[in-house]
């Protein structure tokens, strides 16, 4: 006798399945524009999360509980040592794609990971920083797309 044995297929999720906070909220939510004066930049970002108004005026912040969007502008000038890539890299970031003017790292900070984009457009660093906590990793991958394709508008 011989067994005739069935192979079941995988099946691979096409759409987050999941009761996760994070992308419960991202699914619900819309894009919000927003231009920045202090930056000079535009700024598109989940309506989930809420905008933190700080003193600093080379940072715009938004934020839920486990999940936070950082932008940063750095002017090119002599007091800048090294490009906010170089230093993420010195604090152990990942490098996980460059272009010619553009860095795309990786890492951890504390009990956080973060995900992050510079852009130098030779008069400036933008930087685009995406912390999250590990349990939503594969919640925060639309969010990760919106830092992938940031690009800042006109100076």
């Amino acid at each position: 006798m011989t067994s005739c044995r069935q192979q079941v297929a995988k099946s691979y999720a096409t759409e987050l399945d999941s009761n996760d906070s994070i992308a419960i909220s991202i699914g619900e939510s819309k894009m919000v524009n927003y231009h920045s004066e202090k930056l000079g930049i535009d700024i598109i970002y989940p309506s989930f999360l809420r905008h933190q108004y700080l003193e600093e005026d080379q940072m715009e912040v938004f934020m839920d509980e486990d999940v936070s969007l950082s932008y940063m502008v750095e002017t090119i000038g002599d007091e800048l040592h090294r490009s906010p890539g170089q230093s993420m890299m010195n604090m152990g970031a990942e490098l996980l794609d460059a272009g010619d003017d553009y860095s795309i790292h990786t890492g951890q900070d504390g009990n956080l990971e973060y995900y992050g984009k510079v852009i130098d457009d030779s008069t400036r660093f933008i930087t685009v920083i995406l912390r999250y906590d590990p349990k939503h990793a594969d919640a925060v991958e639309p969010l990760k797309e919106l830092v992938r394709n940031f690009k800042p508008s006109p100076y």
